[in-house]
């Protein structure tokens, strides 16, 4: 609570290959990480529980006998998947340990080494805890899927989907991949290739393909390897691509009911707002910095944050928030308001609420709210009450005996 640690890792070998994942039950820290001049990759599983901080398992290329080595990219996670999806790891055998399995599944892939001149094929690599795994370190190990070189190498981690058994990947050559579903150990199912690097052909899509959703037949978006922002369906056979001034080098980010893409080009530092189904600018905003980290959007979708280089922060109101009716006055058999609707997506150009660059000058005069408060709620007023009318018949015999008790109340309290 105080930001006290908690514990501190064993000294891992060489540089780390992205983000470290966290198993479902926080029990358990994965990361690959690339020594001997990024050319040896490992895959190590943390203890953050039992004695935290210690290396759980660890095992490298080297360790395998590649020769020589492989580099590992980062490694990614599906918690909770519905089981697994590759095939035996001893093949021939009539189950796959995957089968029924609900731990966490990750994944990663080779990834290019420094010294490499030419981004060549690469190999696929999993790891899940046995389905009656009881913390015994000697039952894990990551393995390769499958027997055969890939047609790619990766500088980022998949994506994925439909319960764990669907993944996308953005890969060299400025190409993705997907599996929709297919066991990962086999051959993807989908593949496309668009404009390459002018540079250096062989370049790698910088940054992890965005999803619509987490069904079975997502939206994909992500920036190529050149300047170019694309659009596919969840099997690649639609592709929509609009020319950049920069490269996408950072994930872009889905409006939460699908109506809009954002996506920053990381050289120039230009924000886009897309449409989401033809990608069409709705506005662009120009951070004047270039930006290398990934955006950040509210659970509502209605403030957008982007860093920039310099260490600025810059939060963008994208979207209004609808203003839900006064409740009534008195309690109702039913809600007394109606659910908020969702916010009215912003399409011109969008506010800067913030940004942690420069300094609030507090002399500033304070600007009036943009609508009018809320007047306070008026209750209806009430009718005045007639006359009744003369009760007659039995009514009137009613009238006079209830008269005679409430009298006969008062001498009595009298």
């Amino acid at each position: 609570m105080d930001g006290n640690e908690l514990w501190k890792s064993d000294d891992l070998d060489g540089v780390a290959s992205g983000s470290p994942q966290v198993s479902s039950d926080g029990a358990y820290v994965f990361i690959t990480h690339n020594s001997d001049d990024k050319s040896n990759g490992y895959f190590t599983v943390i203890d953050a529980n039992v004695t935290a901080g210690s290396i759980f398992y660890s095992g490298s290329s080297g360790d395998s006998g590649d020769e020589p080595t492989n580099a590992y990219g980062p490694v990614g996670i599906f918690h909770n998947p519905t089981e697994g999806n590759y095939d035996p790891i001893d093949s021939g055998a009539t189950v796959s340990e995957a089968d029924f399995n609900s731990n966490d599944m990750l994944m990663f892939a080779q990834t290019p080494k420094p010294t490499d001149a030419a981004i060549e094929n690469g190999f696929l690599y999993g790891f899940q805890f046995p389905r009656d795994f009881v913390g015994n370190a000697s039952d894990v190990s990551y393995f390769q899927m499958g027997n055969f070189e890939r047609d790619f190498q990766t500088l980022t981690p998949p994506v994925m989907t439909n319960n764990g058994l669907s993944a996308y990947w953005g890969v060299s050559r400025s190409g993705f991949r997907g599996w929709t579903p297919k066991r990962f150990s086999r051959a993807r199912s989908a593949t496309i290739g668009f404009t390459r690097n002018e540079d250096s052909p062989g370049q790698p899509v910088w940054a992890c393909p965005a999803l619509s959703n987490d069904g079975p037949e997502p939206t994909i978006f992500g920036g190529s390897s050149a300047k170019e922002f694309v659009r596919m369906n969840f099997d690649f056979s639609e592709q929509l691509v609009v020319p950049t001034s920069g490269y996408v080098k950072t994930k872009a980010i889905v409006d939460g009911d699908e109506r809009a893409v954002y996506y920053v080009e990381s050289d120039t530092g230009t924000l886009h707002q897309a449409g989401f189904d033809d990608l069409t600018d709705l506005w662009s905003f120009a951070v004047n910095f270039s930006v290398d980290g990934e955006m950040a959007i509210t659970p509502r979708s209605d403030v957008v944050l982007v860093a920039d280089t310099r260490g600025v922060i810059t939060a963008l109101q994208v979207a209004e928030i609808q203003m839900t009716e006064a409740p009534s006055l008195l309690p109702s058999d039913g809600p007394s308001m109606a659910p908020t609707a969702a916010p009215a997506l912003t399409t011109t150009a969008p506010t800067a609420l913030a940004t942690t660059g420069a300094p609030v000058d507090e002399a500033a005069p304070v600007a009036s709210p943009v609508a009018a408060p809320v007047e306070e709620p008026v209750a209806s007023p009430v009718a005045v009450p007639t006359e009744p009318a003369a009760p007659s018949g039995a009514a009137q015999s009613t009238t006079l005996i209830v008269a005679i008790l409430a009298g006969s109340i008062m001498m009595m309290l009298l």
